[in-house]
């Protein structure tokens, strides 16, 4: 649609939102079969048509590492789910007191960063090196842990993102989103959700002496990559009881593994009825194929009968021809981690005594 020229007031809130709508269309007239990748700092309402967004120039300081949380919140709750900040701090160096408290500082940045929708360093000429291995091998084995967890969440964000393209809910919501009736959940914005199922419990003051205020009921904190739990530079991850979260494999680059193959994990913590459900979204991974069909959206449900839980597909939804491939469902119970593998489409038993 043609935009006739007129005065700058005119243009002035809704310059960015253009350009991004300009550049996306742009992309997709050149290659009509892939999906445009548009990254934006300016916005406005409908920007999350056409472009991600980053928060802007921000300092590598706790204060700004604390802000950063409730920046990405409040964009996505305002109708931009694909956000989050220059992890490291873009201005400055970092504390100025040791190259430790610096390495510290990243690696905590580091960790909660990479949880959120748009994850990505960055940092200004002039600066010191901000690269996760940059401050020594305490701080890159805690930014390696950080990037595998990632790697191992793409199939739970992707669906999350889907679900944000459907209904508008954001890949990252406040705690109060899981219950709206509690009014002290309402100030909390260091801890955040993903989706439904995920919590997410970081440090973000240098002292560790900020408590965050957690949702009602049961919440597992997890391990999905090796010493991530153990790890005091991450955050904690917790799953939801009656939840099951699908994950992938850690991968070096996006499509080191072919996705027909990767095999599946199926995280799944039981309620106290010994029931949990949850769903994975997939598709060819780009072009337009989706929007005639070309997609799998499955709900996988867990039930626990006798000293077993068994785990089946409840229903699936779209055209696309599930994957031949292993699925390895991991039962997490206040009692330990039982494991057991089978094929995607067929019930799995998970011995759990």
């Amino acid at each position: 649609q043609m935009v006739t020229p007129g005065p700058h007031a005119r243009f002035h809130n809704v310059y960015g939102l253009l350009m991004a709508q300009a550049t996306f269309e742009g992309i997709a007239r050149v290659n009509p079969t892939k999906r445009p990748f548009v990254l934006t700092r300016a916005g406005y309402l409908g920007s999350h048509r056409y472009a991600a967004t980053w928060t802007g120039d921000n300092s590598a300081t706790w204060l700004d590492l604390e802000q950063s949380v409730p920046m990405a919140l409040s964009l996505g709750l305002s109708g931009q789910p694909f956000a989050g900040p220059d992890i490291g701090g873009f201005n400055g160096n970092g504390p100025n007191t040791t190259a430790t408290s610096r390495g510290e500082h990243f690696a905590r940045w580091f960790g909660v960063g990479t949880l959120m929708p748009f994850a990505r360093g960055h940092t200004a000429k002039g600066n010191i090196q901000k690269e996760p291995w940059s401050f020594g091998e305490e701080f890159a084995a805690s930014n390696r842990r950080a990037l595998e967890r990632r790697a191992r969440l793409v199939p739970y964000l992707y669906t999350l993102f889907r679900e944000a393209s459907v209904t508008g809910v954001p890949v990252m919501r406040p705690v109060f989103f899981a219950d709206p009736k509690d009014p002290a959940l309402r100030g909390e914005d260091d801890c955040f959700l993903l989706g439904d199922d995920l919590l997410v419990v970081p440090s973000l003051m240098p002292d560790r002496s900020r408590v965050c205020v957690l949702p009602p009921g049961t919440w597992r904190s997890v391990s999905i990559v090796d010493g991530d739990r153990a790890d005091t530079n991450l955050p904690d991850l917790r799953v939801r009881a009656g939840a099951i979260v699908p994950l992938g494999p850690i991968e070096q680059f996006p499509g080191e593994v072919e996705a027909s193959k990767a095999p599946l994990t199926l995280l799944v913590s039981l309620d106290d009825q010994g029931k949990a459900r949850g769903r994975l979204y997939t598709d060819a991974g780009d072009g337009f194929d989706y929007q005639r069909g070309d997609y799998l959206l499955t709900t996988y449900e867990a039930v626990r009968e006798g000293g077993s839980v068994k785990v089946r597909i409840a229903q699936s939804e779209g055209q696309r021809v599930r994957a031949e491939r292993e699925v390895v469902v991991m039962v997490v119970t206040d009692a330990g981690v039982f494991v057991a593998k089978g094929q995607d489409g067929q019930e799995i038993v998970v011995p759990a005594n």
